[in-house]
């Protein structure tokens, strides 16, 4: 099986310097024309089947996606494939703006917010992301092989792309996070190749 990994392109949140994770920020109109190229640049993979996280800023882009494939194929959103809650109460908050309300916080982590296993007052455990990164790659594929689809897109985000590819596939530093970066894996069960990034 062939996966299309897609995080999503440009989001409110990057241009309003906000923590995103599990706050639900749109596309910008350059979010949206980076989602058009990866369109561009899946149009002849013979994608059958795009799976997506429901958060605004990869369904859209997950939408924009499947309208412009040559074929019509189904988009289906899997809820466990939405961004990690790394934020917690910063979630949504400008950053400049958290250092004034969320001081005390802040000052208690050792590494940035959202980049370490520190836990942050209403975040998920890491732990418990994995599990779930893991469940949602699990539920994808049984729903892909049920359906006899070979190439899928999977649109998503680069927290939930990292632990994906570190933790559940087992291919260490091989990711790109960029956004609108597209990494192409050989999926077998028990084994997984990356043959692009």
């Amino acid at each position: 099986m062939r996966l299309y990994m897609v995080r999503h392109g440009e989001s409110v949140d990057d241009i309003e310097e906000c923590y995103g994770g599990i706050a639900d920020f749109s596309l910008t109109a350059k979010g949206r024309d980076q989602a058009r190229e990866v369109a561009n640049q899946l149009a002849n993979e013979g994608i059958q089947a795009i799976y997506s996280s429901p958060l605004a800023r990869a369904h859209e882009c997950a939408q924009i996606i499947a309208e412009q494939l040559l074929s019509k194929v189904p988009l289906k959103v899997i809820k466990d494939l939405q961004e990690r809650n790394s934020y917690g109460v910063l979630s949504g908050v400008n950053k400049q703006r958290a250092k004034e309300i969320f001081g005390h916080i802040l000052s208690e982590i050792k590494e940035p917010p959202g980049y370490s296993r520190e836990p942050l007052v209403g975040a998920e455990d890491f732990d418990a992301f994995v599990r779930r990164v893991e469940r949602a790659f699990t539920t994808v594929i049984a729903d892909a092989q049920t359906t006899n689809c070979h190439r899928i897109a999977i649109v998503t985000h680069g927290k939930f792309t990292q632990a994906l590819f570190e933790y559940v596939l087992r291919l260490q530093g091989q990711v790109n996070l960029k956004l609108s970066a597209v990494n192409v894996i050989e999926y077998e069960p028990a084994r997984a190749t990356l043959i692009e990034r």
